[in-house]
C-alpha cells in the first residue's frame, strides 16, 4: 500500500489528526505509545497560542496517509525541535519511522551556539524497535527523560485531607482569572522576581478555548484569603475515556500542605463520575515527580535520544 506524506496541514485535517490519535489510543493498548488527543489540544491552545512555539498549528504538524485518505502516521513539534510520533500500530515500519524522522531532520531542527543542528525524540526505555530505528539515523541516548504516570479508575479514591480554611472548588469566572494567573506564576516561576510577571491572564481564555476543557474539571484551592492556591486542569475524552492532568501546580507560598494532591484527588474523582477510566500525568521535574508518584499508580519512562549534526 502506498502511504504518502502530506505535509501542508489545514484546518479539516487538524481535526482529522484529532479523529485518527482517538482511534489508535484504543490500538496502542490506551498507552501514550501516541499522543492521548488532550495533549493534541493542549499543544495547540496551550503551547501555540499562549507560548508560541510555533508560527501556527500548520507549521508544526504533518501527515502520511494512504491514496483512499486514510491518516496512518502525524509528526509534530513541541519547542523548536522536541519531536512527537504518532503511529498506526498496523503501519509501522522502520521504513515510515525513519521517513518521519528524516522530515524532522530537515524541517524541525534547532540550531545550536556554534551553529550546529539537532531535533530530540523521548523514547519510551521499552520501546526496542524506535531506539533501533534512531539509532540508525544518528540518534543517540542523553542523560534525562520523562516520567508518565497513569492510574485506573476502577475503584475507590480515598479521601485526602485538606488543609483548614482552604476550599477545594471549580474555577469560577472570567473576574478570577487574575488569581488563576497568579498562581500558575508563583507555581512554576518561583524563583523569578514577582517584578518579572507581566499581569497578562489572556493566556487562560486561551486554555478555556481548547475543545476539552470543562470548568467542572478545572479545579481549584482556595486560601482563606479567597485567592487561588492551586490548580488540577484535567482534559476528559469520552470517546476513549482517558483523561489527563494537563497542568496541575501549587503557589509557592502554599507548599507542603498537601494542596496538590487534594486538588489532583478531586479531579480523579470527578473523572471516575463521568465514566473516565484512565487518567494520565507526565513529570519532567522532582515535584511534580513527587506528587504524581503518590496518585497515581503506573509509572512508564522515557529516554532523550538526540541527533545533532
Amino acid at each position: 500500500m502506498t502511504i504518502t506524506l502530506h505535509p501542508h496541514i489545514n484546518e479539516e485535517d487538524f481535526w482529522r489528526v484529532r479523529n485518527f490519535l482517538r482511534e489508535i489510543f484504543p490500538l496502542n493498548d490506551r498507552l501514550e505509545h501516541s499522543w492521548n488527543v488532550a495533549r493534541l489540544d493542549y499543544w495547540r491552545w496551550h503551547y501555540i497560542n499562549t507560548c508560541n512555539i510555533c508560527e501556527s498549528m500548520e507549521k508544526g504538524i504533518v501527515l502520511w496517509e494512504t491514496t483512499d485518505g486514510k491518516i496512518v502516521a502525524v509528526l509534530n513539534r513541541i519547542g523548536g525541535s522536541e519531536l512527537r510520533l504518532h503511529v498506526h500500530p498496523q503501519f509501522r515500519t522502520a521504513e515510515l519511522e525513519n521517513e518521519m524522522l528524516a522530515y524532522a531532520e530537515q524541517n524541525y531542527f534547532a540550531t545550536t551556539d556554534n551553529g550546529r543542528r539537532y531535533v530530540y525524540l523521548p523514547i519510551f526505555e521499552d520501546d526496542t524497535p524506535r531506539q533501533e530505528f534512531a539509532a540508525g539515523r544518528g540518534f543517540k541516548r542523553q542523560p534525562g527523560g520523562g516520567h508518565h504516570y497513569r492510574r485506573d479508575l476502577n475503584s475507590h479514591i480515598p479521601e485526602v485531607p485538606i488543609p483548614a480554611g482552604y476550599v477545594i472548588r471549580s474555577m469560577g469566572g472570567v473576574d478570577e482569572h487574575p488569581s488563576r494567573s497568579w498562581a500558575s506564576w508563583r507555581a512554576f516561576h518561583n524563583d523569578e522576581p514577582d517584578s518579572n510577571y507581566d499581569g497578562d491572564w489572556s493566556w487562560f481564555a486561551n486554555l478555556q478555548s481548547a475543545p476539552l476543557y470543562r470548568r467542572d474539571l478545572d479545579v481549584v484551592a482556595v486560601a482563606p484569603d479567597g485567592n487561588i492556591a492551586a490548580f488540577c486542569t484535567c482534559f476528559y475524552d469520552d470517546y476513549t475515556r482517558s483523561a489527563v492532568t494537563v497542568v496541575v501546580g501549587v503557589a509557592a507560598e502554599h507548599w507542603r500542605r498537601g494542596l496538590g494532591k487534594a486538588v489532583m484527588t478531586e479531579g480523579l474523582k470527578r473523572l471516575q463520575q463521568l465514566g473516565c477510566t484512565r487518567v494520565f500525568s507526565t513529570a519532567h521535574e522532582d515535584p511534580a515527580d513527587a506528587l504524581y508518584r503518590s496518585v497515581m499508580q503506573e509509572r512508564k519512562v522515557t529516554e532523550t535520544w538526540v541527533k545533532e549534526w
